[in-house]
């Protein structure tokens, strides 16, 4: 599949997952395969505009938004070291996040507690 069809299918994931969906429950509320929303969050699949009016919609965002590639555009050599970070967690779950945050306090506390 082309870029288009990689970028739009980050951007359903990352909407889906700041909205707690599964991929399973946001085909249900869209009206689709469950198979076919991860065919097209991986860009294995191009949806229509039809299927992705239904997505957008089952989203509670505007079609346009899936269009929108804001961090997506940053090369990684634009980005600071907390957007980097920022950009890693983005797709994680909260508990994810939190492992994450306390491992880098525990490793920062003994960097610390060594000086």
């Amino acid at each position: 599949m082309g870029e288009i069809a990689v970028r739009v299918g980050e951007v359903i994931r990352d909407l889906r997952k700041q909205r707690g969906l599964s991929q399973e429950k946001l085909a249900l509320k869209a009206g689709i395969n469950t198979s076919y929303m991860g065919q097209i969050e991986r860009a294995e699949k191009s949806p229509t505009l039809d299927t992705l009016e239904k997505i957008a919609v089952a989203l509670d965002v505007e079609l346009e938004q899936f269009f929108q590639f804001d961090l997506l555009d940053h090369s990684a050599a634009d980005m600071t070291f907390m957007e980097k970070i920022q950009f890693e967690l983005k797709h994680r779950t909260p508990n994810e996040q939190e492992a994450v945050y306390q491992f880098v306090k525990q490793l920062l506390w003994f960097r610390d507690s060594r000086h």
